[in-house]
């Protein structure tokens, strides 16, 4: 069995190439938001606090969905300068763990964790989580799960004796054991929740499918030259595969619950 992958090496992974990292990260179905707006409180002029927002995919949508204040806690000294740049006077950025230290106890409307709560211990971080929403607060935490369903040969191939993420320590992604987090929910005392399985088609290249695997921790912690050995086999294998233009299947778990009262 590969070994687990340091949870440290989510702080300062993704930061190394931001550019990288938001050029081949894809983006994050609409039905979430939409889904956040009608379960979750989402509306112009509230309060909400983003965990792990990496280089912003659903930070910008927070935004947008007019939030009075979004405060991004992230604790990758690169991501967290890339979120300052884009000089958004509604945007909080603190880089820090999402953990204890963070302030604001009982003052955010809605909570989220996009593709980044694996990252953190659950009990720990959903009682804080509690601690920080206000009473009949929402919190949502959700994934783009990038292997596809069934067998999936090229994904298997670029993680062939790598050290695996929080996200990839059972037969199956974290988000997917929909039981688990459902209890990890309900053992912190949230209620109302609810679990929605959103997928899509999108079509891909041998390069798209490269940029997006480089964005992988597993990956970017590994020695350049390996790093670039084993992206371009992976990227020649999609070729010789899936031929030049293919689909491939994303699948996103979505999670939400309440705080009591």
């Amino acid at each position: 069995m590969s070994k687990a992958l340091d949870r440290a090496v989510g702080t300062t992974a993704f930061g190394a190439d931001v550019a990288g990292y938001a050029a081949g990260r894809l983006d994050y179905p609409r039905e979430v938001f939409a889904i956040l707006t009608e379960c979750c409180g989402l509306a112009p002029g509230v309060n909400v606090l983003e965990i792990g927002p990496g280089t912003g995919q659903a930070t910008r949508e927070l935004l947008d969905a007019g939030a009075a204040r979004v405060v991004a806690v992230e604790p990758d000294r690169e991501l967290s300068a890339h979120l300052r740049d884009w000089g958004e006077a509604r945007l909080q950025v603190m880089t820090m763990p999402f953990g204890p230290a963070v302030p604001g106890d009982g003052s955010f409307d809605l909570i989220v964790a996009a593709t980044a709560f694996h990252w953190l211990e659950a009990g720990p971080a959903l009682g804080d989580v509690r601690r920080l929403l206000k009473p009949g607060g929402g919190f949502a935490m959700w994934w783009n799960v990038f292997s596809e369903p069934g067998e999936d040969r090229l994904f298997d191939a670029l993680f062939d004796g790598l050290a695996r993420p929080p996200s990839m320590l059972s037969d199956q992604h974290y988000s997917l054991d929909a039981a688990a987090r459902a209890a990890d929910l309900a053992a912190a005392g949230l209620t109302g929740i609810e679990h929605v399985m959103l997928e899509r088609r999108i079509a891909m290249t041998p390069a798209s499918l490269r940029a997006l695997f480089a964005t992988f921790s597993a990956v970017r912690h590994l020695p350049q030259e390996q790093r670039e050995a084993r992206l371009d086999a992976v990227e020649a294998q999609a070729s010789r595969e899936r031929g030049e233009r293919f689909e491939r299947v994303f699948r996103t778990p979505l999670y939400i619950a309440r705080s009591p009262g």
